[in-house]
């Protein structure tokens, strides 16, 4: 049984040697993160990143902090609040990149509250792949995750 890290070393070291490879922030190659495609209508939506190489296109973050659930960022990010927020004060065009998520407003979350994210995420992930209840949709849950983040908000 194979890991993949042999798989992983020998994909970095043709990145480092290829002359037309491009090869930059090589640390967060291969690991698990958050992203969401640069190019969007004005509701975000954030999802779970495998392990891969980054592309423009697709903006990658990773955590860094044990305070915040990646789970909790992705909540954050896809809802209504931060669409908006986004579009109103940090840029309205059709494009979200990593420097307009650096300026998001973030409350640090309690225990309880990245608990909570973590269901929302992985409801969602069970829909998406179809092992989720007939009666629930995407819908359902971004209706919770509204009223979730508007109540954190104190909205």
């Amino acid at each position: 049984m194979v890991d993949g890290k042999e798989e992983s070393i020998n994909r970095v070291q043709f990145l480092k040697t290829d002359p037309k490879a491009r090869y930059q922030g090589y640390s967060f190659y291969f690991r698990e993160g958050l992203c969401w495609s640069d190019i969007n209508t004005t509701f975000l939506k954030c999802r779970k990143k495998e392990k891969s190489i980054h592309d423009v296109k697709s903006m990658s973050i990773f955590g860094v902090s044990d305070l915040v659930e990646e789970d909790y960022i992705i909540t954050l990010i896809n809802s209504t609040f931060i669409s908006y927020y986004v579009d109103n004060f940090v840029n309205n065009t059709q494009t979200f990149q990593i420097n307009d998520a650096r300026q998001l407003p973030v409350i640090i979350p309690r225990k309880e509250e990245n608990e909570q994210t973590v269901k929302f995420v992985t409801k969602a992930i069970q829909i998406k792949k179809g092992a989720a209840l007939a009666n629930e949709s995407l819908d359902t849950i971004q209706k919770e995750v509204d009223l979730y983040i508007e109540k954190l908000y104190h909205l």
